[in-house]
């Protein structure tokens, strides 16, 4: 692994430390929340901290790991980008679906802070729409080993 991967490592797990310790915060006052209105909000902020941990931990698992040059390997991971497009199509299809019903309801909704939750769902929508989007076409682009061997196609392997 390269140095500057391991930094980014330690970089990752100290964020999730302090995610963590808040996610067990907005678990707690989540459950103490009498109002709607603020049980919400802290559920929204519980599940993006909850996602931030996860997805963090899926960084620190993609800079650890480096395939060995197994044909099954590719495969896998051609198989793999191949499914992420064709599936993010259904769900961009589901999400524009759920955009409109969002703005459907807003148009009826005169209450302040329940009008502002919907706005939040729905930028946080459309932003996934659009940045699911530009990932497939990152992905797609990226080489299917992620690192060169002496042949060429050999994936290199971390020997620790």
């Amino acid at each position: 692994m390269i140095s500057t991967d391991s930094e980014i490592i330690d970089i990752f797990r100290d964020q999730i430390k302090i995610e963590q310790t808040t996610l067990n915060k907005l678990v707690i006052l989540e459950e103490e929340a009498k109002e709607t209105a603020v049980r919400l909000c802290f559920m929204d902020l519980r599940l993006d901290t909850w996602k931030h941990v996860k997805f963090l931990e899926g960084m620190i698992e993609l800079l650890n790991t480096t395939p060995c040059d197994e044909w099954s390997a590719k495969v896998g991971r051609y198989a793999g980008r191949v499914k992420l497009e064709r599936e993010l199509e259904g769900l961009k299809s589901n999400e524009s679906e759920m955009i409109k019903l969002l703005d459907n309801a807003l148009d009826k909704i005169e209450d302040p802070i329940a009008r502002l939750l919907l706005e939040h769902m729905k930028e946080e929508e459309r932003s996934h729409h659009d940045d699911l989007e530009k990932l497939v076409t990152l992905i797609k682009q990226a080489p299917l080993q992620s690192k060169k061997g002496e042949k060429g196609s050999d994936i290199v392997c971390d020997t620790d």
